[in-house]
């Protein structure tokens, strides 16, 4: 025993306990709140119920076209429109929306806090539509975003635990020229998108194929970037990659918009091949 110290007092220095070959412990009352350090914690019964609603309120739409749009797919319904079925207003749209909403509800319900992949994706898959609802404002695609913010919005705010958003920059030298490089060529055909979108009668302006283009588009474009930008996000890259590459190909297959198809189908590819790589390196 220590000169000057009671048997009944657990209180030790360090230098103290390295005189006397004891370890010193330090433990944590678990009950405490989370800090923004935490990675999990475990969510009350009416944090559950929130995060099932919200996310319930923020998946229901994109489900239900997809479970839509595969019929029509695999029917053969509205035929005519089967680029667009496959892509921009179709499945590859609503698979970025899955994924951005998705992960975050089941990391919610867990207790787990969310990776930042899914908050850049769900952000970046928002904030692209939002900026092309306003460039384009026929078809309802303004009250579409609106919808899509709002829930998206009190999801966030149910999850007891959010994305980290604050990260570390560290440009990949092969990654970032190519992001950069698709998005400089993707822009006409954004632009092209949004024009034909506002000159647009009859069903094209009621039921808007070309602003989902633009939106599709501008969505993987800036997740690519942020892969090239953030290294704990690259494996957005991946996806970036895969979705202008599923695109092209289906435009190429499908014998629309070859010579974006064609761009779409090269830069996806070298996207998904480079960031691949980084992920497992």
């Amino acid at each position: 025993m220590l000169s000057g110290q009671g048997q009944d007092n657990p209180a030790m220095s360090p230098g103290l306990g390295a005189r006397d070959g004891r370890v010193m412990t330090i433990s944590f009352d678990s009950t405490t709140a989370p800090t923004s350090l935490s990675t999990t914690t475990e969510p009350g019964r009416l944090r559950r119920t929130a995060v099932a609603v919200t996310g319930f309120l923020a998946a229901a739409l994109p489900t239900v076209w997809t479970i839509n749009l595969t019929r029509f797919v695999v029917t053969g319904e509205l035929s005519e429109h089967r680029y667009h079925q496959l892509t921009g207003q179709g499945l590859m749209l609503t698979t970025l929306w899955l994924l951005a909403v998705v992960p975050l509800i089941v990391a919610g319900w867990n207790g787990r806090r969310p990776s930042s992949a899914a908050g850049v994706l769900h952000l970046a898959f928002v904030g692209t539509g939002a900026a092309c609802s306003v460039a384009a404002t026929g078809g309802g695609a303004p009250s579409l975003l609106a919808v899509i913010a709002v829930t998206g919005g009190l999801l966030w705010l149910a999850l007891p635990l959010r994305p980290r958003l604050r990260l570390p920059v560290r440009i990949d030298p092969v990654l970032m020229p190519l992001a950069l490089v698709t998005a400089a060529l993707s822009t006409p055909f954004v632009l092209d998108q949004i024009d034909l979108q506002n000159a647009a009668t009859g069903h094209h302006a009621h039921n808007p194929h070309l602003f989902d283009m633009a939106w599709l588009v501008c969505t993987l474009t800036v997740i690519a970037v942020a892969a090239a930008a953030f290294p704990v996000v690259r494996r957005l890259g991946v996806l970036a990659g895969a979705g202008f590459a599923w695109t092209g190909a289906i435009g190429l297959v499908l014998g629309v918009e070859q010579a974006w198809s064609a761009m779409f189908l090269a830069a996806g590819a070298a996207l998904a091949l480079v960031s691949a790589r980084r992920v497992r390196g």
